[in-house]
């Protein structure tokens, strides 16, 4: 799992992300820093960030989502969002229509007196087995800002041979209204992406199912 580059904002960039929310206009963010510092910022600030393809959504209502991980949490019907920007990032910037399915992940690992940096994963199973640039998987979305009043993070868990972990998961059993919506391009996003065989995954999910993220011996 990796970690994403540090964040350093230049003077005066932040009054500018703040116009932004003051004028919910995303097209007063400067073209000289990719759009995931802002949604960064964002998540700090306490609100929390959905990605989507669809750029035309007033009102998000709760689902049931297709959830691999062995937890409850991720199973249960809500609007799910996140408090962190490239988690967003990455259900916004996923290629619908050529990728097959998503292996992702975000999280910090507790290290006795604090927690880490967050940690991702993300791997595409393409629609084509011929791609084997996971990158190339992109496309360009939009990542909602939604207001986190009602909304519940999933608690801290054991993940065995790893020890206790949290996600930057949320979720809220009501509709939510979104505040804003940033478009987001694949350039956006700063880390490598990977791409795996989506029906061996699944096999591997069921058998061992907190084996995550299931790697080959060649660690595709």
């Amino acid at each position: 799992m990796l970690e994403a580059p540090q964040m350093h904002l230049p003077g005066g960039v932040q009054e500018q992300f703040r116009g932004v929310l003051e004028e919910l206009n995303p097209q007063l963010l400067p073209e000289c820093l990719p759009r995931w510092v802002f949604l960064e910022w964002l998540a700090r600030g306490g609100w929390l960030l959905h990605g989507s393809a669809c750029g035309d959504l007033t009102l998000f209502e709760p689902r049931t989502p297709h959830d691999l991980s062995p937890d409850e949490f991720s199973k249960r019907t809500g609007v799910f969002a996140a408090s962190d920007g490239l988690w967003a990032l990455m259900y916004a910037l996923r290629d619908r229509s050529r990728v097959r399915r998503m292996l992702n992940s975000a999280l910090q690992v507790w290290e006795g007196n604090r927690w880490s940096r967050m940690r991702y994963f993300l791997s595409f199973a393409p629609q084509d087995p011929a791609v084997t640039d996971g990158r190339s998987l992109l496309a360009p979305g939009f990542v909602y800002v939604l207001p986190p009043d009602g909304f519940e993070q999933m608690p801290p868990y054991e993940w065995p041979g790893v020890g206790r972990v949290r996600e930057p998961h949320w979720v809220n059993p009501n509709p939510v209204k979104p505040l804003l919506c940033v478009p987001v391009s694949p350039a956006d996003f700063p880390l490598p992406v990977r791409v795996h065989d989506a029906t061996r995954v699944v096999a591997l999910s069921q058998t061992d199912p907190w084996g995550f993220p299931w790697l080959s011996e060649n660690g595709a």
